[in-house]
């Protein structure tokens, strides 16, 4: 079956191609078309199974329309909800998001970046991987434009979206020395990323500040080995006398950890206060509260879809650093 057109639509109302183009592109106003006929537009091109043709329109308005999204962990709630509030977000304003997962993996961002590139996207929204630095500097350098989300190189100069970790993890440390703990743990990831050092700033920080600054509290864990590395972690931490809180920099550290002290010892968590980075549905399923700092993912998504979608259509070229605020949930 043939295509249907816009001149197909004209020929059954008996009205031009022009009018017919600018109903469906949604410029009946500007083109003075009336009312009635512009609902009799939309209703024939329906009636006659119309579908954009995309290609054509993006040759014509020199844009894709599309962009590129690069996550670093899909299968984790917060990446996922993130990029569902992206996508939300994008779509309103008339742009398709085309997700991709690196997985933490170095090597597959280059290659996404490579494959969104060869897709024409109109830019890209990257969560950046460790040793990300070279892929996002060469984006830069071509005047590609791109938004960094959740993390950042603060060597280059390029937009970014992301709370203010620092100030989150103190805020959170704070809340279990509030508590009254007064040996308590952080359990985080082992790598050289930007925003994980300034959550342990954050919590050496608030402990300092309190006199009771352990650097042997402090355990880090790799991505790669996440079960194993926080079993052994916790072991560790367990055979600490009067151990009283456990801030974990991550929700899935945080999962890992809960799933292995139930399965050690149920009693542990009368004994220790936990606080996590960021909220999981796991939360729900256990007999016991677990505090966490929130982060605002439908306006961290917003914020960068906008500042990106500035730098598409209006060819801006101002680096726009956001730092939000994350709030505590206890």
């Amino acid at each position: 079956m043939a295509r249907v057109s816009i001149k197909d639509i004209a020929i059954a109302l008996g009205v031009s191609n022009a009018t017919v183009s600018l109903v469906i592109n949604g410029k009946e106003k500007e083109g003075r078309v009336g009312f009635e006929m512009a609902e009799k537009i939309r209703a024939k091109a329906k009636e006659l199974n119309y579908e954009p043709n995309n290609l054509a329109r993006s040759l014509r308005i020199g844009r894709s329309e599309t962009i590129g999204l690069i996550v670093a962990d899909i299968s984790n709630i917060f990446f996922a909800t993130l990029a569902f509030h992206i996508q939300e977000y994008a779509e309103k304003l008339g742009y398709t998001i085309v997700i991709t997962n690196t997985n933490e993996d170095t090597s597959k961002m280059e290659k996404m970046i490579q494959t969104l590139q060869s897709r024409q996207v109109d830019g890209f929204i990257i969560v950046p991987t460790e040793n990300g630095e070279e892929y996002i500097a060469k984006l830069v350098k071509s005047k590609i434009p791109v938004v960094l989300l959740d993390r950042c190189f603060p060597a280059i100069e390029t937009s970014h979206v992301m709370i203010d970790n620092h100030q989150t993890s103190y805020l959170a440390t704070r809340h279990l020395i509030a508590l009254g703990c007064k040996k308590i743990a952080l359990l985080t990831y082992k790598n050289k990323l930007h925003h994980m050092a300034e959550r342990k700033r954050g919590y050496v920080e608030a402990v300092q500040n309190a006199n009771i600054f352990d650097a042997g509290l402090i355990k880090e864990v790799n991505y790669e080995n996440i079960t194993e590395d926080t079993n052994n972690a916790i072991n560790d931490l367990l055979k600490i006398k009067d151990l009283d809180g456990i801030f974990f920099s991550t929700d899935s550290v945080c999962v890992a950890g809960i799933k292995y002290m139930q399965e050690t010892d149920k009693n542990i968590f009368k004994k220790v206060n936990l606080m996590s980075f960021d909220r999981n549905e796991i939360f729900d399923f256990v007999n016991y509260d677990v505090p966490y700092m929130m982060q605002p993912l439908p306006e961290m998504g917003r914020r960068a879809i906008d500042i990106l979608v500035n730098k598409i259509v209006n060819k801006s070229n101002t680096s726009e650093k956001i730092e939000l605020q994350a709030s505590l949930h206890s």
